[in-house]
């Protein structure tokens, strides 16, 4: 199987090129806080991955860096952990730990099938044999860790073996909640029903894609914004119009909303599929009005009744863990595949340590106070 890795081509109809064709140019006007360099791996089989490139950008979202990830954003994700002893310890860690992820280039990395969004989706057809798939990239970029995001043991097993196989660190990023009748019944869990029944008894209007236009697109954006960038975190992607533009064309997208009487959307959801799995990188609601009005519920319950219906596996991704748990998620792992081999020693340790860590200590509380 030959493989090629070359610039993206606007005017091809494959749908990473279609994807990546918003970015011509400056990436920030699509994703403000994101700066990075693209190319897209093909093979002879007509597959598609999309290829970011960066040589240290700390300031971008977690999407594209590693540093963001690991300090930051999980300093601000500490906020969670209900045992001050622990948080206090973990804090201090992270903080010794940042200097030293700087001087030893943690961001100079290529992050391989990179959709830029919090879950990445992996298409059918890729073998097991990820050496070949890696080969050429430490051949183009021999100086830059590579770097595979978004891989859990139920959707991604036969992946993380052959990561494993072929010589990858497997390093544990976060916990995400999986909703699929093989894990469990979710539809017959009682906060299921209730939200079911919310859908039906909404004043709100469900709107799919078709009757969601151009002028919407700003509402959707600030609506994402309260959520995901005011409530949450500045370092999830900040997502512009010409984002959304860009998604409400694109085959692997789906948007929905929900509006109110006077025709304004004031909660929408953007999701993203492909294969046997979705997920929802776009959810936001107008933070301002009631919570009784149940406007994330029914965000997510309108996915969640998709999923059951075309017999998909529902990533929700990681946070609101309650909520989700209650509604029948199942907390899976999230993983990255990271190659070093091919970089200097103590670049390659660097990594060696934190797969150490996160393993031995970050998974071990994430499990346990259910983050």
């Amino acid at each position: 199987m030959i493989s090629v890795i070359q610039p993206p081509h606007a005017a091809s109809a494959n749908p990473v090129d279609r994807y990546l064709s918003a970015f011509t140019g400056s990436t920030q006007p699509v994703i403000q806080n994101v700066q990075t360099r693209f190319a897209v791996w093909t093979n002879s089989n007509g597959l598609a991955l999309p290829v970011t490139i960066n040589d240290h950008e700390y300031d971008n979202s977690y999407v594209c860096s590693p540093y963001t990830a690991l300090v930051p954003y999980c300093l601000e994700e500490l906020a969670k952990l209900n045992n001050p002893l622990l948080r206090a310890m973990i804090r201090q860690l992270i903080l010794l730990m940042a200097g030293s992820l700087k001087k030893h280039q943690i961001n100079k990395v290529v992050h391989v099938n990179n959709w830029l969004l919090s879950t990445n989706l992996y298409i059918d057809g890729l073998n097991s044999d990820m050496s070949a798939l890696i080969k050429p990239f430490t051949s183009a970029y021999n100086d830059h860790a590579l770097i595979f995001r978004s891989l859990n043991e139920f959707a991604n097993a036969q992946l993380l073996s052959g990561f494993r196989e072929a010589g990858c660190l497997i390093v544990p990023t976060r916990q995400v909640y999986l909703y699929d009748p093989s894990l469990k019944d979710y539809c017959s869990t009682h906060n299921y029903q209730i939200d079911q029944r919310l859908l039906t008894k909404t004043p709100y209007q469900h709107v799919t894609g078709a009757a969601i236009g151009v002028n919407d697109h700003a509402r959707i954006v600030e609506l994402y914004n309260m959520l995901y960038i005011q409530k949450y975190s500045r370092h999830n992607p900040q997502f512009t119009t010409r984002f959304i533009a860009q998604i409400s064309q694109h085959p692997y997208f789906e948007l929905e909303g929900f509006r109110n009487a006077n025709g304004i959307l004031d909660a929408v959801g953007g999701r993203f599929s492909i294969g046997h799995t979705t997920t929802l990188p776009i959810v936001g609601y107008d933070t301002t009005k009631p919570q009784k009005l149940g406007l994330y519920r029914m965000v997510l319950m309108s996915t969640m009744q998709h999923a059951h219906q075309q017999g998909l596996c529902f990533n929700a991704s990681s946070g609101a863990a309650g909520f989700k748990r209650l509604r029948g998620a199942v907390p899976m792992i999230e993983y990255s595949a990271v190659y070093v081999r091919h970089l200097p020693r103590a670049r390659q340790r660097i990594w060696q340590r934190l797969a150490f860590i996160l393993n031995r200590l970050f998974v071990p509380v994430m499990q346990r106070y259910e983050l």
